[in-house]
C-alpha cells in the first residue's frame, strides 16, 4: 500500500492513528508526504474537537478534504473523485460498536465503496491507547481532559459519569478511568 493509496478517516481515527503514521512517514524518511485526510462535517461537532482537527493537520502535515453529510457518501465521493485510492485507514477498536468481528484488513460492507479498511489499533485496549498517549506526550482533544471518555457528537455525549470527582462538581480527565469497559459511559 502506498501512501497516496490510502486515507485516513477522522470520524473514528484519534490521536493514535495519526501519530503512528505520522511515526512511521518519519522513519521512512517521507518527512514531506502530506496525508490525505477525510473530514466529515457537522454542525453537530464539538468546537473543541474541530480546534483539535485543526491542530492535526499543521502538526500532522494533513491534506485535509472536508465534506458535509454522512461518511459513506463522503468516501463514495472521494473514491470518485481519486480512484487510486484503495484503503481507508481508522482508528476503530474491536470494542467500538459493530467492530467485534472486524480484522485488522477488512474490505467495506456491501453498498460502501470499495475500499479496504485498514485497523493498525484495532486490538488496543482503552488503557493501551492511554499509554501510549501518555507516555509519548501526544496531543489530544481537550474534552478529554474535561471527563469525556469516547466522543460521539453534542446530542449524544456527555462527560463519563465514571469520571466524576467526589465532591460531585468536576471530571476528572479520560486516562483516569479504571474500567476501560465503561468508556461509552458517557454517551446517550
Amino acid at each position: 500500500l502506498q501512501a497516496e493509496e490510502a486515507v485516513v478517516s477522522t470520524q473514528s481515527t484519534g490521536t493514535v492513528l495519526l501519530h503512528l503514521l505520522h511515526i512511521a512517514l518519519q522513519r521512512l524518511n517521507l518527512h514531506s508526504t502530506k496525508v490525505l485526510t477525510v473530514n466529515i462535517e457537522t454542525d453537530e461537532v464539538f468546537p473543541e474537537l474541530n480546534n483539535f482537527i485543526a491542530q492535526s493537520v499543521d502538526l500532522y502535515r494533513l491534506m485535509m478534504v472536508n465534506k458535509k453529510g454522512k461518511i459513506k457518501q463522503a468516501l463514495f465521493d472521494l473514491k470518485h473523485d481519486r480512484p487510486h485510492i484503495s484503503a481507508v485507514l481508522m482508528g476503530t477498536r474491536s470494542t467500538d460498536p459493530y467492530s467485534a468481528a472486524l480484522r485488522s484488513f477488512t474490505p467495506c460492507d456491501p453498498g460502501w465503496p470499495d475500499l479496504m479498511r485498514v485497523s493498525p489499533v484495532l486490538t488496543w485496549s482503552y488503557e493501551q491507547v492511554w499509554r501510549f498517549i501518555r507516555e509519548l506526550n501526544v496531543p489530544y482533544c481537550a474534552l478529554y481532559d474535561a471527563g469525556y471518555t469516547s466522543l460521539g457528537n453534542i446530542h449524544n455525549t456527555l462527560p463519563n459519569p465514571e469520571l466524576l470527582s467526589e465532591d460531585g462538581t468536576t471530571y476528572k480527565p479520560a486516562y483516569c478511568l479504571a474500567d476501560g469497559n465503561q468508556e461509552r459511559a458517557g454517551r446517550t
